[in-house]
Formats: structure tokens, C-alpha cells, sequence
């Protein structure tokens, strides 16, 4: 019998044991706590999530509620810091969602005070601001991390030693090096080997000998601080509660965004965090999070102890190339000693004994717990064949995967016989897309060599492909019945597509509309989607991580991902097509 067979078989005693080893801190059927009056009445099992959210921000210094998409969140959210007594908190969120939050906040909470602050002014007002309603500022978190661009700050003099000057061996030519400009020593690093103008431009630095900053800020880049350090250093106390959205997002060990969110955490001190899914896959991810936002970890874990948390609680591979795989390498000097390579690395995967650290003080909703009558959700995958019929290039689409196919394979497997994985990526990313994007053309390169790969030439555009075709007869279909289609490609770069399908489907009479990254604004992005359904709209075509959190996408019933993406999208649509060639 394995795991998870034994769990199937002894579910229930496992879990009458561990409410039994765990109480929980809210139960709906003996709680007798009264919700504060709301705007707007609460769903299903809303009402208990509220509560016991509510009560966990009482208790702890971090509440995570974990819902699935569609279940309201950000409502909770705002009721929960309302009914736990909060009077100013601050809405950490993608900067597409700050107008949503503010709207929700407004609609939540009776006499409420909402201010969206973008910058150190707006987060002065608040101070002054007066009203008897809770007050809940919602910060983007770009302007949370974003800080003022900067420029090593050193002067030249001439390289010197003994009073003498010293010459380039080459040209013979006395030559300038980088000092500090307190000081006027030279700069080095803390093992005093001279640095670089480059090796300057790429970190931070401080004298070695004065301790003097070798950086100052660049008056040609944007001017702005980020709002994070400046609640750390100047509102230290001001805000009550910190309500962290899509908060799966600052997983990142060292991301900035993560690293503001955990500054923000710290400061204020509670901090509810709301997220779909708390784990990207590994238990690294899960570590990071709660390290930020649930203290409580601290007191077993350190900083940098990943690690350990990673030995106790995730998945670790080892391995090692013996000799006959061209492992073993001579390391002795004097005999014929062998050693061996061995890497490390994490896994996919989390122990269930890591959950522990997380149900004590979070609430998990499913959909089906705050709306019970939902319409039919259905999921299909569509295989479109490729082309076979040769056109004036000479190929058809068919014929030219797999020469692309053959060839990239081929030096695939000679890179590898080398022990290089360079063309890994290449391999992967070009096979997938280039019969999307056959009209290009395809020509690949060696990173490492610069030597041609394969090449072949850009086929017909008067030709409409089979996968192109089963999209213009599904929005067809779709549009009969009234429903309207987005549309997911995720090649919108150096390899767009979006023009050819704007183009395909304008040519059979839909109205499409192709919203774009640097065309519409993050903030915008609510506004612009409301804007083309009134609009009369057919089809909408995006990148799929332009919309992957927290918009209401409820106009568009049909979603297909024309092009597949390695991560998993949290939308709320009733029908998704996955289409693939």
C-alpha cells in the first residue's frame, strides 16, 4: 500500500485526528460571533470565512486565506479587517487590481476611506486625512519595490605607484583607474583587488578603505523611492494591518517584490495574506512565503536556512556520474584516485507534515462552498493537424517542423554527448513555436558557437493553417450561441502572433481586439476589457499573464489557449479549449 492509498483508505481517522491534535480556532456550527454590519451580504460560506479570518488576525501576526478563484477574496478581506477592528490598513496588490480593491473596499465596509497612493505625497495625505470610517490604502506593488535608478559615483586619476605613473604594458600609455571620491584611493573589493567601471555599474559598493558610498543616484532616470522603505522609515506604527493580494506571487527568495512585501509584513506587524494557491510547485516557495508573512516560522527557522526547511519538508534529487557515463575525472596528484560529480537539487512536491506550519492560522474556501447553483464548467482539448501541401517555398508546414525538427534534435544530442544542456531551451521553445508562427520563418543559432543550425524560409500568409481554421470555426460557433471568446498566445513578442489572428479573424467578419502589454496600462487593464464588450466585441486576444489575477473576466464564457504556458492561469471563465497542433 502507498502514501497515498493509505490515505484514501484511512481518511477519515486521519482527520478526526488531526482537528483532534489541531483544534480549530473557528467552528461554524458552535460559533456565536456576529459579523459587523456589511454593504454587501455575504455568500455561502463567505460569512464563515470572514469569522474565523477575523479571529485568526486577532490571535496571530499572520492569516493567510487560500481560495479558489471566484470565491470573493478581496471582499473577504476588507470584511475580515473591518470585523477584526482594524482602522488603517494597507492593500499591497498588482497594479491592475488597485482600482478594483478601492471599488470592493467601498462596496464592503460602511463609512470607509480609500486612497490609492502612488507616490510619497499620497502617503503623507493619509496622515492628515480625518473621518470616522476605517481607512484602507491601496498601494500597487511596483510602487512598493520601485526605487530611483543610480550610477557608480568615483573619479579618474592616473594609475600610480611609487609617485610614478604606471604604463599599459601593451601600449606603453599611462591609463586612468576608478577612486574613491572621499578618499581618493583606490577602489577595491574587500580581498583588495582593484574594480572595474564595470564590475561598479553592476552592485552597490562602499569604499574598502573609508567606507564611503561608490554610488549616487541618476538624475536622468525616474525620480521616486520605494514606498515600502519609506512606511518602514517614516509611518513606522501608522498602518494596523497589512492585506497582501495575490501574495503567491512574492515566493521569490529574492525578488523585489517579495522583499518589499516582507518588509511592509514586518513593519506594520499583522498581515493578512490572500492568495489561490500558496506553493509554486516546491517547498522552497511555501518556505519564503511564510517566512514573510507567518513570524511564527521564525522561531524554528532562519533566514537562510532553506535548506533545511527544503531536507525536512520537500523533495531533494541526488546525482552522481560514475565512470561509465564519463562522471569520473583523475583528482590525484601523486596516484590514480578518482572522484565523482554529484549535484543536488529540489524536487516538485511537499510533505503533508510541512502543512503544520500553515492550518493553525489560515481559512481555505472552495467555490463550491460560496455558490452552490453554478453553470456547467467543461474543459476540451482540440488537436489540429499541420499542413502537408508544399507552396512556393517548397515546403508545407509539416515538411518544415520536422527538418526544423531533425536538425535541432541532431545537435541536441551532440551537445548533450558533451554534457552542455545550452540547447535545451532552444529546442524546447523553437519546436513549440514554430507552427504558430511558420510565416516567420525560423532560423537557429548556436549561443554558444554563433554556427547555423537550421534555416528555413517563411511559408505562405494567403494560406490559412488547420489550427488557424478550428479557431475561426469555434469563435463561429461561439458567436451563434451568444458567447463571447478569449483568446490566450503567448508568443505576442519577437515572435507575435497576434497580428496574423487579428488579421484572420477581421477577414471573417468577428470584432477582435488585441490588448498588448505596452499599450495598455496595468491599472487599465480592468477599464479597456469593459470598454471593448461595450463596444460589441468578439473576440479579445491577450497574453494570458496580462490577465492572470484577480480581473473579472465574467462577459467572456469561452476561453482557449491557442498557445500552452508553463504555469497555471487563475481565471474565472465557464468554458476552456485548450488548442494544439
Amino acid at each position: 500500500m502507498n502514501l497515498g492509498e493509505f490515505i484514501d483508505t484511512f481518511k477519515d481517522a486521519i482527520s478526526r485526528r488531526v482537528v483532534e491534535s489541531y483544534p480549530p480556532l473557528y467552528r461554524p456550527s458552535e460559533s456565536e460571533t456576529k459579523l459587523p454590519h456589511l454593504l454587501r451580504t455575504p455568500l455561502g460560506a463567505q460569512a464563515d470565512a470572514i469569522r474565523g479570518a477575523a479571529l485568526s488576525l486577532q490571535a496571530h501576526r499572520g492569516t493567510t486565506v487560500v481560495g479558489e478563484m471566484g470565491t470573493g477574496k478581496s471582499f473577504i478581506g476588507a470584511a475580515a479587517a473591518h470585523a477584526a477592528g482594524f482602522r488603517r490598513a494597507l492593500i499591497l496588490c498588482p497594479p491592475h487590481l488597485t482600482k478594483k480593491w478601492k471599488r470592493e473596499v467601498e462596496q464592503t465596509v460602511p463609512l470607509a476611506r480609500t486612497a490609492i497612493v502612488t507616490s510619497i505625497t499620497d502617503l503623507e495625505r493619509l496622515r492628515l486625512s480625518a473621518g470616522s470610517g476605517p481607512l484602507f490604502a491601496v498601494m500597487s506593488r511596483e510602487r512598493a519595490k520601485l526605487s530611483y535608478r543610480w550610477k557608480p559615483s568615483v573619479i579618474q586619476r592616473w594609475a600610480t605607484e611609487n609617485a610614478r605613473l604606471v604604463r599599459d604594458e601593451e601600449t606603453g600609455e599611462p591609463f586612468q583607474v576608478p577612486c574613491c571620491a572621499t578618499c581618493y584611493g583606490q577602489v577595491t573589493d574587500k580581498d583588495g583587488v582593484p574594480l572595474t567601471d564595470a564590475e561598479l555599474s553592476r552592485r552597490k559598493r562602499n569604499c574598502a578603505r573609508c567606507g564611503a558610498p561608490l554610488w549616487q543616484a541618476d538624475g536622468t532616470g525616474p525620480r521616486r523611492y520605494p514606498l515600502a522603505d519609506y512606511v518602514k522609515n517614516r509611518m513606522r506604527g501608522f498602518f494596523d494591518l497589512l492585506i497582501g493580494d495575490e501574495v503567491h506571487e512574492y515566493k521569490g527568495r529574492g525578488s523585489a517584490q517579495g522583499i518589499a512585501a516582507g518588509v511592509l509584513a514586518d513593519v506594520i506587524g499583522k498581515s493578512l495574506s490572500l492568495s489561490g494557491t500558496l506553493m509554486g510547485g516546491y517547498s522552497s516557495t511555501l518556505f519564503h512565503l511564510l517566512y514573510r508573512f507567518s513570524p511564527e516560522l521564525r522561531t524554528e527557522f532562519g533566514h537562510s536556512e532553506e535548506s533545511r526547511w527544503i531536507q525536512r519538508y520537500g523533495f531533494l534529487e541526488e546525482t552522481v556520474r560514475y565512470p561509465d557515463d564519463g562522471g569520473a575525472f583523475e583528482d590525484g596528484r601523486t596516484s590514480r584516485r578518482k572522484g565523482f560529480r554529484k549535484t543536488v537539487s529540489e524536487r516538485p512536491g511537499l510533505v503533508p507534515a510541512a502543512l503544520f506550519h500553515i492550518i493553525g492560522n489560515s481559512v481555505f474556501l472552495k467555490l463550491a462552498d460560496v455558490a452552490s447553483a453554478l453553470p456547467p464548467y467543461e474543459e476540451q482539448i482540440l488537436l489540429s493537424g499541420m499542413d502537408s501541401e508544399p507552396d512556393h517555398t517548397g515546403h508545407s508546414q509539416r515538411s518544415a517542423y520536422n527538418h526544423v525538427f531533425a536538425e535541432l534534435h541532431e545537435a541536441l544530442v551532440e551537445a548533450l554527448k558533451k554534457g552542455s544542456k545550452r540547447l535545451l531551451a532552444t529546442y524546447l521553445q523553437t519546436l513549440l513555436a514554430y507552427p504558430d508562427g511558420c510565416t516567420h520563418g525560423e532560423t537557429v543559432f548556436d549561443p554558444a558557437s554563433g554556427k547555423l543550425i537550421v534555416q528555413v524560409p517563411p511559408l505562405s500568409e494567403e494560406k490559412i493553417y488547420p489550427k488557424e481554421q478550428a479557431l475561426v470555426d469555434l469563435v463561429a460557433a461561439e458567436r451563434l450561441a451568444g458567447r463571447r471568446v478569449l483568446v490566450y498566445a503567448t508568443h505576442t513578442g519577437t515572435r507575435d502572433i497576434t497580428g496574423r489572428m487579428d488579421d484572420i479573424l477581421t477577414r471573417h467578419g468577428f470584432k477582435v481586439a488585441v490588448m498588448k502589454a505596452d499599450a495598455v496600462a496595468p491599472d487599465r487593464r480592468e477599464a479597456w476589457v469593459a470598454d471593448r464588450v461595450k463596444e460589441g466585441v468578439d473576440v479579445v486576444i491577450c497574453h494570458p499573464r496580462l490577465v492572470q489575477t484577480g480581473l473579472d473576466l465574467i462577459d467572456f464564457a469561452t476561453l482557449v489557449w491557442f498557445e500552452t504556458e508553463f504555469f497555471v492561469l487563475q481565471s474565472t471563465q465557464k468554458s476552456t479549449v485548450l488548442m494544439g497542433g
